[in-house]
């Protein structure tokens, strides 16, 4: 029986083998290996790293970036702990006061990316907030420079 299953295992090793195209081995024997197109990425215009308030975890760096349709909020290697109705804001303060909603928290991890309304000065709004609007309670905030 350990005989039968090493053959099936072998038979499907090689027969998953496949040979390389003639293009591919060209370019590896002409030190020339195949180029895959990078994923364009935008240059942050400004960006903060996220910080906690008390009894909450955070992580993760804010970006403002320039896209095809506007300016955006992008939060990177993004964590917080959870919470009810957590909204993303851009503030005029470490504190909510005068800010902008930018919309719900999408997820508590992960990139994510939230519009800033056309015409908006980011220059009377040097900060990024992650606040609990139901209970008026701000989880992170970061500068934004």
């Amino acid at each position: 029986m350990k005989t039968y299953i090493w053959f099936f295992c072998a038979a499907i090793g090689l027969s998953a083998c496949t040979k390389e195209s003639d293009a591919l081995q060209t370019a590896l024997q002409n030190n020339n290996p195949p180029v895959t197109a990078p994923l364009p990425v935008q240059p942050a215009l400004k960006r903060g790293v996220l910080y906690p308030t008390s009894g909450i975890q955070v992580m993760g760096v804010v970006k403002i970036i320039q896209q095809a349709s506007g300016l955006q909020v992008q939060l990177d290697s993004f964590s917080v702990s959870a919470g009810p109705d957590l909204k993303v804001y851009l503030s005029q303060a470490a504190t909510p006061g005068n800010h902008l909603n930018l919309g719900n928290l999408q997820s508590n991890t992960g990139t994510q990316y939230y519009n800033i309304p056309a015409g908006t000065n980011l220059s009377a709004y040097p900060f990024v907030l992650i606040h609990c609007q139901q209970y008026n309670h701000l989880f992170s905030y970061a500068s934004i420079q």
